[in-house]
């Protein structure tokens, strides 16, 4: 094999391998969460902001993603919640554990 076939067979690979390693961020997404006794929709903003949704009005944060485990940082609340990232498709959704309070399942379903 020649050097530039190598050279191209090599740049393919890499690309490959890194487009299966990277992922998405919740910019720019919507989600509704459900659990057992409340609901909730999360709008995620490009510039690492976020707006919670309830009926009771608003709350806003900040929201981190490293490593693939999302952070919310509430406004109110210095301690960040933290959970597994995964990237849902519109219309899909996931069941966790890992966001309620109490470790009850929620349902996650990507809205935008």
């Amino acid at each position: 094999m020649d050097t530039p076939t190598k050279s191209i067979l090599f740049g393919a690979a890499s690309a490959l391998f890194l487009a299966s390693a990277s992922y998405a961020s919740p910019a720019g997404q919507a989600f509704e969460v459900t659990g057992a006794e409340a609901s909730h929709t999360l709008f995620f903003d490009a510039e690492g902001g976020y707006t919670k949704q309830t009926d009771e009005g608003a709350k806003v944060g900040a929201w981190t993603l490293e490593d693939e485990v999302l952070c919310l940082i509430p406004a109110d609340d210095p301690e960040p919640r933290c959970g597994g990232w995964v990237d849902l498709e519109v219309g899909e959704s996931t069941i966790s554990t890992e966001w309620s309070r109490d470790g009850s399942e929620v349902t996650i379903l990507r809205i935008e």
